[in-house]
């Protein structure tokens, strides 16, 4: 009758796997001060891996104490030697004793697994709606938005607040130290973070007034609004979570230094058709 609908689902599963690289070492390295200035290499190709998977250590959590580190070291677990309350705890992956480029590891794939998109249309009379949404699943992001050899009173995002500064008041963001150390030189999770969204790309909500006004002069006269952008469903704590950025490099993504987000754009229109 004067019910109109449509809907449109569409989906796609990812696995990236590097199957072979032609030289001995069997990897391409990334460059280095990507993610920020006097870091070390954070992704690279390796067969075995995905395309430009984030390489750098594990952690668990922050020293809390000075106990704790060592009990580590009388355990015969490695630590950094300049390692102290507010640190970050850097795992001892191969059980050497010691936290060396050994211990660098996988710590995130920018590759989702699974992307997809749903259209839906709805229509009554004169009313017509368009939903438009997209979603990626399954991917990380490595994310930091400041250079970290510069001053500490330079500006940080909020999330500084939850830093370490004394015992039992973070687990996750290392103490503030002036110029470059190893808690933010070290590539590491803590860059990380899950790059799940769902986006409502675009609503449009549209009314054609000739169904009021039948004597216009027009076939059809159709008003209608459009968001753009409208809202972006994620736990990821950066701008825009939808990052294309890989440096300079073709085969790397999914990296955030302060990726420009994408505008959120309401539009007003009519459509005339005589």
């Amino acid at each position: 009758g004067d019910f109109r609908y449509g809907i449109g689902i569409n989906g796609a599963y990812n696995k990236n796997n590097v199957t072979r690289i032609a030289n001995g070492e069997q990897i391409i390295h990334g460059l280095t001060d990507v993610l920020s200035q006097a870091t070390k290499e954070m992704y690279r190709a390796q067969v075995g891996y995905p395309v430009g998977y984030f390489y750098g250590y594990k952690t668990d959590g922050i020293f809390q104490n000075q106990e704790q580190i060592d009990a580590l070291r009388a355990q015969g677990i490695g630590t950094l030697a300049t390692a102290q309350p507010g640190d970050v705890n850097f795992v001892d992956l191969n059980g050497d004793g010691a936290i060396t480029d050994e211990d660098k590891t996988m710590i995130g794939n920018p590759h989702p697994d699974f992307t997809g998109g749903l259209n839906l249309t709805f229509g009554y009379k004169g009313l017509d709606l368009g939903i438009t949404a997209i979603g990626s699943f399954g991917h990380q992001i490595a994310k930091s938005y400041r250079s970290f050899a510069d001053s500490p009173l330079q500006n940080y995002t909020t999330e500084i607040f939850e830093r370490w500064h004394g015992e039992g008041t973070s687990n996750t963001l290392p103490r503030l130290t002036s110029g470059s150390h190893t808690n933010n030189q070290n590539i590491s999770d803590i860059y990380i973070e899950n790059g799940n969204f769902v986006k409502l790309q675009n609503v449009t909500l549209g009314y054609d007034v000739k169904r009021l006004f039948t004597k216009l002069p027009f076939s059809q006269a159709r008003f209608y609004v459009t968001a753009q952008n409208l809202y972006t469903f994620t736990n990821y704590s950066g701008m825009d979570p939808e990052i294309g950025y890989g440096s300079s490099e073709s085969w790397v993504s999914g990296i955030d230094v302060g990726f420009y987000p994408q505008p959120r754009t309401f539009m007003f229109g009519v459509n005339l058709k005589f």
